[in-house]
């Protein structure tokens, strides 16, 4: 399992904000600081956006900043909003497709039940405010 890098660069433009969260960050300087092309940056920021942890100011002097605050944003929003939660095997997604023929007893699964909830839990336990 490995999280998508729009996912980093998300956790990391949220984090930016956090630590700027007296100004408006405009688009081209943040997508410079953290070294992510600005059409690439366009596309993450959409999704924070529309997700509603981050909101734009327009005019001359607009940019962007947290909607919400940091210390209630956790690592595990993030990467819900950036890919739709986390599902470290395929048996584990909504629609519960399994290549064991969907066996109700299979151990692999069940301690990857567990596996996927702990990971979730810890991750909820981590706020942007904390990097």
């Amino acid at each position: 399992m490995q999280f998508q890098l729009a996912t980093d660069y998300a956790i990391r433009i949220l984090g930016y904000l956090y630590h700027h969260k007296n100004d408006l960050a405009t688009a081209a300087n943040m997508s410079e600081e953290l070294g992510v092309t600005y059409l690439y940056f366009m596309k993450i920021i959409s999704k924070l956006k529309a997700s509603g942890v981050v909101r734009s100011v327009q005019g001359c002097n607009g940019g962007y900043q947290l909607a919400v605050p940091a210390e209630e944003i956790s690592l595990y929003d993030v990467i819900d909003i950036m890919e739709g939660g986390i599902h470290i095997n395929r048996c584990l997604q909504e629609d519960g497709f399994c290549s064991n023929g969907g066996a109700p007893d299979c151990r692999v699964r069940q301690y990857l039940v567990s596996l996927q909830g702990g990971l979730v839990n810890r991750l909820k336990e981590k706020y942007i405010s904390e990097f």
